[in-house]
Order: structure tokens, then sequence, then C-alpha cells
């Protein structure tokens, strides 16, 4: 810290004279992208590259999420006097988290400010003057004069326009400054928060608009390469032995005693000689080994002309060499013609564009532990996994704390970093991709998942109102294979919308065991289950099924609204044409139906039996529906006795239709297998067409938000009539305060073209079907041919048999790919909400019980 004199603002003055400016990078595409995406932050990153001038600092360091600041983001806009249930929720998810890593990612450059004349340049020189007698003498370091923080403030100010075209910028401030600074000898250990208050939490500074920082009062941290004060010093070979401890601990003292951190540098020494995009964003790819990682570009810029000049010479040099070879009967050696070749490809791409410089680039990569040994073995994982890649990772000996300087403003680059940068063209160190957006999920919302990108684990929030409310499409949808955790996300929702929303929701629950009912349960409010029992399923059954509650759309509504669910309903299960006789003859018996107090549908017979005297549709229409009301299935509908579901209280409903037959893909393949479809299969479709227009007219029907949750969705948007209802959830649902969710195994159950694009939160668990997979991350946004995605479908999402075995595998469930509503892509863990019985109600994972095997004699 004795290079750094005072602070400003984004500004550091130094005791060599210079003045750096600082800003905070805020890129909005991620790495995490593909496609047009990816391509947007490439060349984002080759304009912001071409800017650039002298010798700037690009870092990336991660950042300790503290569990308060997400907690916080999770109650913004909710009031828990009001709602006990979601403060409850969030307690016990911070208690998780206080359990958990959670790092994220910050972006910063800071460059140089070059003067403009002599009095720029003697103001400088008198700064180090100062600062050097000051130290000689043991005085304290004057403050730089307000003179000279307006002359820096004017040109950081005119530093930040040329760089803030490609990429958004904004001027560090003094607290986050301070954090970088005092973060830098405790990474890993009781590190500071990063925030832009006034305090800069876990050290002993403070910020105030009144008056300058004080940096005398920074903790003083002893920085020893090697760790040689872990070891005596005794014995003959204890010399030697530092030369394997190539890392330095940096001792810093705290309240709770000395802090050490243990931290180990790398330069990147070695390259490939050609570039592809995609395929070699490293630096993207540092931030996903699974542990803290912080970077630096230490960069040297030549203009155009000034590169141009210098490869002139270093053409000349090297065609030279043909003449000193020339008698060698070996000839001119292979690296010198792929030398020539690379000069003279350089030379042509620099007189092709006059806006491209050259840059040498010193990679530089930090990573940390809390001993030596764990230190030491994330510094080999990080240089074995480039290795196949023609990347070569060298950690100097001796050169550990040149690096640590390196890695902070206000620094010169050392000699460690010269001698292994790289010359590269702007738009070829923009491929190595060192800025990347970290975002990712909503702002605010419920804790739903830990994203798993970006080298440790990160919070995943999601707020199903965040795209209605925001002028923009919602939805939730989630395909994946049997078993890889749709029913789960599906309840993750529901569970959100009731606690955190206080919100109605809509379900449909196919599966016998009706896994929807302890889900229900498990949460606050008024629960209503509808069973729809078929008495010749007895054996199959769930014990607890009861039908309860009649479904009858003219006795469950009124008035207009019960007509036209009426129609929707009784035309598709009798297969009526828009124009047919009978349709008309329907139309008629309701609209006589519904202006009477009594309305229902076995008064709807009668009323159709009535005007079958004059009429002969209406009388064939009032015989079938005679015929069909005796089917045991069809109670539901036609029982009298049977009071009608509670839509307005309830503020949970799950229709339990498992024994609700369904046609076939078979059946419903052509007009003549259709014709052949038996009547209780089509009623079982038109029933879910009733259950998707009972959601639509509860949940468009009051102030409080409403979630329809479609799983199994086929069943729904298998016909035109539930597409369109659907549809009408995610197009015009914001207008109500409503959204819907959706689960299948493929994109193509969840409706056209038009559904499923405008799907805002997309989810992809896993899929071992090659097709399957394809089809999936096509849907996500993602090249489907890209082997990262490709291989975690396939793979790498909850794999059933892990090398760690079953231990891993529980583990690791709930893993899925998915595109938040700012369509970012990653890879996230889903959490259950941490609610009471809530997390053991969502498994449905079922338990096999296997008699022992009995022996004869």
């Amino acid at each position: 810290m004795e290079q750094i004199l005072d602070l400003s603002g984004n500004l550091v003055f130094c005791a060599d004279g210079s003045t750096w400016a600082v800003w905070r990078v805020l890129p909005r595409e991620s790495a995490r992208s593909s496609g047009r995406q990816l391509r947007t932050l490439y060349e984002r990153t080759v304009t912001f590259m071409k800017s650039l001038r002298g010798q700037p600092l690009i870092v990336s360091l991660c950042e300790q999420a503290q569990p308060h600041a997400i907690v916080r983001r999770c109650l913004a806009g909710i009031d828990v006097e009001t709602n006990p249930h979601w403060a409850e929720t969030v307690h016990n998810a911070w208690d998780q988290l206080d359990a958990l890593d959670l790092l994220g990612r910050t972006y910063w450059i800071a460059l140089p400010l070059t003067g403009h004349g002599w009095r720029d340049t003697a103001g400088g020189l008198l700064r180090a003057t100062g600062a050097a007698l000051a130290a000689s003498l043991g005085l304290p370091t004057r403050p730089a004069t307000t003179a000279a923080v307006t002359q820096a403030k004017e040109r950081a100010r005119a530093a930040g326009q040329e760089l803030g075209g490609a990429l958004p910028l904004r001027p560090a401030t003094e607290a986050e400054l301070l954090w970088w600074l005092c973060r830098a000898p405790v990474r890993g250990v009781n590190e500071p928060q990063l925030e832009t208050s006034e305090t800069v939490h876990n050290t002993r500074v403070s910020v105030s608009p009144q008056r300058r920082t004080a940096l005398a009062t920074f903790p003083a941290s002893v920085l020893d390469e090697g760790g040689r004060t872990d070891h005596d010093g005794r014995g003959l070979l204890a010399p030697l032995a530092t030369l394997n401890r190539r890392f330095l601990k940096c001792l810093t003292p705290s309240d709770d005693g000395v802090l050490a951190s243990y931290q180990a540098y790398l330069v990147l020494a070695e390259m490939p000689r050609v570039f592809t995009f995609p395929g070699h964003e490293i630096l993207a790819r540092l931030a996903d080994l699974g542990f803290g990682i912080d970077y630096a570009l230490r960069v040297t810029v030549k203009t155009n002309e000034e590169a141009r000049a210098a490869n002139r010479r270093r053409t000349r040099d090297l065609m030279g060499q043909d003449e000193e070879h020339a008698a060698d009967s070996a000839g001119v050696p292979a690296d010198v013609h792929s030398a020539q070749e690379e000069i003279q490809h350089k030379n042509a791409r620099l007189g092709a564009s006059s806006t491209e410089v050259d840059l040498e680039v010193g990679v530089i990569a930090c990573v940390w532990g809390q001993t030596a040994d764990e230190c030491d073995a994330a510094a080999k994982r990080l240089r074995q996994t480039f290795l196949g890649g023609e990347y070569r990772w060298e950690r100097p000996l001796g050169g550990q704390r040149q690096l640590y300087q390196a890695m902070l403003p206000g620094y010169r680059t050392p000699m460690v970093v010269r001698e292994c940068s790289q010359s590269l063209l702007a738009t070829d160190a923009a491929m190595l991709l060192p800025f990347s957006a970290t975002d990712f999920g909503d702002p605010t919302g419920a804790l739903f998942g830990l994203a798993l990108d970006g080298g440790a684990l990160a919070p995943f929030l999601l707020d199903p109102t965040y795209g209605p409310t925001h002028d923009s499409s919602g939805g939730i949808a989630v395909v994946g294979e049997l078993g890889a955790g749709k029913s789960v996300v599906l309840k993750n929702v529901a569970a959100i919308v009731r606690l955190m929303l206080d919100g109605r929701v809509i379900a449909i629950d196919r599966t016998r065991s009706r896994e929807w009912v302890p889900v229900a349960d498990a949460l606050p409010g008024n629960t209503q289950v509808v069973d729809i029992v078929d008495p010749a399923l007895d054996g199959e059954r769930a014990s607890n099924a009861e039908l309860r509650c009649s479904c009858d759309p003219l006795r469950v509504f009124r008035g207009k609204t019960s007509t036209g669910i009426a129609e929707i309903f009784f035309a598709a299960w009798l297969d009526l044409e828009s124009t047919s006789p009978e349709r008309d003859a329907l139309g008629r018996g309701l609209d006589t139906v519904t202006s009477t107090a009594e309305a229902s549908s076995n008064r709807l017979i009668d009323v159709l039996a009535a005007q079958g005297k004059q009429d002969v549709a209406a009388r064939a229409l009032a015989s079938r529906l005679d015929r069909l009301r005796h089917d045991p299935i069809t109670r539901t509908i036609f029982d009298p006795d049977l009071p009608p579901v509670d839509l307005h209280t309830a503020d949970f409903v799950a229709f339990c239709t498992h024994e609700v037959p369904l046609p076939t893909t078979l059946e419903m393949s052509s007009e003549r297998m259709a014709a052949r479809i038996p009547p209780r299969k089509l009623f079982g479709r038109a029933f879910h067409l009733l259950i998707a227009a009972i959601a639509k007219e509860v949940c468009f029907g009051t102030t409080r938000w409403g979630e329809f949750i479609c799983d199994e969705a086929y069943n729904v948007t298998g016909t035109p009539e539930g597409q369109q209802i659907a549809l009408e959830f995610v197009r015009d649902g914001r207008k109500h305060g409503a959204d819907a969710a959706f689960g299948s195994h493929a994109p193509q159950d969840l409706g056209d073209d038009v559904l499923r694009g405008l799907i805002a939160v997309r989810l992809v668990g896993r899929h071992r079907d090659d097709s399957l997979a394809r089809q999936s991350l096509a849907w996500l946004g993602v090249d489907p041919a890209d082997p990262r995605y490709h291989d975690a479908v396939t793979k790498d999402l909850s794999p059933l048999n892990p090398a760690g075995g079953e231990t891993e595998r529980k583990a690791r469930a709930g893993e899925f790919l998915v595109r938040d509503h700012f369509g970012r892509i990653g890879k996230i863990k889903v959490l259950p909400q941490p609610y009471r019985t809530f997390p053991k109600a969502v498994l449905t994972t079922p338990t096999v019980t296997r008699s022992a095997k009995t022996s004869h004699s």
C-alpha cells in the first residue's frame, strides 16, 4: 500500500507521481450464452479493446455474496407484517445461505492518466519527490491538492468518454476502491463486503463525503513469499524447501487476531498461435472451474501506426534469417517459417483496418486458500485444466509479490509479466472474453436455486411477476426426461406464488399418487382438491381419493360466463363442429338454461329434450347427453347432490385427473382414427379443456395474482381451444395479474411456435436421448451442436450414475439449464422453498419395497 498515497472519487494518486482512474465495467451479455448474444458480447469487446490507449489494467475480482444482502432482495416489496409465511420462509433461507460460500464477479478497468504538457509532468515529479522525502523522514504523506484533483477529474472524464462507447462503464466509488485494496491481502478469509455505502465492512476504514479517506488507517499487511513464517528454518535442506512453495502468505491484523491468506499467482506463458471464436474464451472458462479465481490483464497498447512500424522491423529481421540458414542443408527451421507467416498475416490485418491496434497482453490469475495445501491444489488444477488447449500457465518462483501488486491499481507492470506477455491484435484479444455479465435470475424474488456457473455458487432468484409487470411476456416452462425434476420445479413455482405473492394456484395432477395434494396441504391457505373418480378403477385408486364436488360449469359459474365455458366444454366433448346444427342447438339450449336461477347440465338436457320436439338436432343432442350422463365417470358434471367447486375462496385448487382417460397420439393422428375415439376419452380431453377455462376465469377475474400450473402440458395444449387458453395466459396474463407454468418431456408438447416462443423463463433438465436433447437446447436458445450444452444435458445434469455414487446423485438432483427473463443462460440447482414440511412434500421419487425371496423345500 506504500505506493498509493491518496484516493479521491475514482482517482488513485501514487508515490511515483502517477494518477490512475478506475471504472466499473458492467457488461450486459453473458459468455454463458451462445449464438447472437455471444457474438454481440464479442463485438462489443472488440470495440472496447480498440479504444484502449496507454497501459490499462483490466481486472475481474470475485465478491463474497453476503446472505443478508440476498435476503434483502428476497424481501423487496413484500410487507412481512401482513405476510408472515414469507418472512418465515426467507428466515429459513437465510440459515441455508449462511452455510454456503456464495460468490459473485466484478469487472474493473484502471487507467494511468497521461499528462498534457510540462506542467502535468512537473506536478507528478513534485508529488513523487515529496512522497519519497516524506517516506525517508517518516512523515505522513500529504493528500493531493485541490488543483491536482480537479485536473485529474477532467482527464478521467475525457478518458471515460473514450472507453464507454462499447461496454457500459461507471466511475468506481471511493468505497469500492477501498474494498479492492482491503480485500487483496485477505482473499478467502473474512473478506470485506462490496457496497457503495460509506462503511467498508470488515475493515477499519470509512468513507465520508466531508473529508478524505485516511489511508493511514489501512491495516498493514505482511507479504511472506513462500510462507517462510510457517517453518522454523532449521535443517540443512530448509533453504531448498522454499523452492517448492510458490505462493504468497498474506498476514493481516484483525480484531480476531492475525488473518492468514495463502495466494498463488500464475501467468499465462504460452497461447495457441491461431484463435477461433467461439472456442478460445479462456477467461470466461476460468470462472467455471468450481472455485474462486481472480484474473487481470496487463495491457500495453500500440496504435495502428506504431504497430505497423514495429512489425516492419520484425519482418525484416525474420526475412533476414532465410539468408542465415541458406547454407544449412536442413533449410529454414519450421518455427521461423511459422513466425514469418504469422507476422505477414498480422501486417495484412493491420493494413486492412486502420482502427486495429496491437496489444501486449500479460494475463495473471490468482487462486487462494486458507492453507498452503489448499492454495497449491487450486493452482495445480487451474494449470492442468488448460494443458490440452495449448495454454501454459506458470507459477514463477520469486515473483509472487510482484504479481500481487500487478493486480492492484497504481502499480506499474513488473518484468515477470512483461516476459510472458503475448502480442495480440484487438480482435484476437477480445476472443478471451475478459468481460461477461454475471447477474443471473431476477433482481428480486424468491431464492429459487443456486447458479452453478461462475466459479462457485451464486443465488438465483425468481419472481413469476417480473416479466408481466415489466412490459414483457410471462410464462415458465420446464422440459426433461422422466425423473429429471420437472414436477419439483413446478411445485416450487406454486410455493412462491402462495408464500411470496399470496396468490392463487390452480394445478392439474395426472399422477395416480395425487402428488400435488400434499403440496397443497403443506402450503398456507384454503385448499380445494377436486378428484375425478372412476368407480371402475377401485383397485388402482389412491386410498384418499373421493368425489367431493361438482365441476358442472353451469353450476360453478353464472350468467354469460357459464354459457361460454359450458359451450366450449360440451362442444369439445361431443366433438361438434362450429357450423353444425347440433352446435346451434347447444347454443340455444344454453341461452335458455342460463337465464334461469337453477342452471345445471341436467337442466340443459331437459331443455334440449323440450326443444327437440320441434328441432331434430336438439333432440339428437339431448339423447346423446342423456346416455352419457349415466356413465359413472361423468358424475362430476351431472350429480346434483355434489356441491359445486368453491373457486372463490380457495387459495389452492388441485384437479386430480389420473382416472380420466385421454386420447393417444395415434388416435389423434388422423380424422379416421379420431372418429373412433371412445366417448370417455373425448370426455377426458374436454374436461382438461374445462379446467383450463376455469383457471383462466379464476386467475383473470380477481386482483390477486393467479398461477395456472399445467404439468404434462400436452393434456391442455393438445386441443386448439386449450392451446388458445394457454396462449392467452402467456400473452395477456400481464394485463390481468396472471401467468402459467408448464411441464412436459419435449418442447413440442408446449404448443405451437408462438406459444413456445413467448414463454420467458425456460428450464431444460436431463435428456439422455440425443434428439430430445437437441430439440430442448434449440428451444432454450442455444446452438444444439454446441458440445458444452449438449454434453451438459445428456451427461452432466443430475447424472444418474456419478463417480461419487448414490451420495453425489442425491446431492446433484435438481440441476437444470435455465434461460431467465433477460435471455441469459446458465446452470442452476433448484432448491425447494424452505417452508415447514414443503421440502418433503415436493419429492415424488417412488419407494419400492422388495420382499424377501421365499425358499421352497
